[in-house]
C-alpha cells in the first residue's frame, strides 16, 4: 500500500506560530549581541584601527597597537577593550584587512544611542 508523504510527516499545529514567533523575538535577541559601550579611548582607537585597514597600512597599524598598549597600561582602556582591539589587529596582520575593516567599524556602530 502506497501512504500518503503528508501522513508521513507530522507537522505540530504549532509549528507556524513558533515559526512567526521566532521571527517576532529574534531582533530582539539579536540586539543583545556586539559590543557593549566602550570608553572613549577605545573608541578613538577603534576610529584609528579602521582608517589604517581601509588604508591597509602596516605603519598605522602598528601605532594603534602601540596605543592599546600604552592606554591599557595607563588605565584608559580596559583590559576587555584591549582585547577585542587586539583582535582587530590580528586579524589585519593576517590580511584580513576587510574584516578588520568592518570590526572597528562594529564597535563604532554599536556605540550609537548610548
Amino acid at each position: 500500500m502506497h501512504t500518503d508523504v503528508r501522513q508521513q510527516i507530522q507537522i505540530s499545529p504549532l509549528a507556524g506560530r513558533r515559526s512567526w514567533l521566532l521571527w517576532l523575538l529574534a531582533p530582539l535577541l539579536l540586539a543583545g549581541c556586539g559590543y557593549p559601550e566602550v570608553s572613549p579611548k577605545a573608541y578613538e582607537i577603534s576610529k584609528a584601527l579602521f582608517s589604517a585597514a581601509s588604508r591597509q597600512s602596516e605603519e598605522q597599524l602598528d601605532r594603534a597597537a602601540r596605543l592599546i598598549e600604552t592606554e591599557r597600561k595607563a588605565g584608559e582602556i580596559s583590559p576587555r577593550e584591549a582585547g577585542w582591539l587586539n583582535e582587530v589587529v590580528a586579524t589585519a596582520r593576517k590580511g584580513d584587512w576587510p574584516e578588520a575593516q568592518a570590526t572597528a567599524r562594529q564597535i563604532m556602530e554599536d556605540q550609537i544611542d548610548r
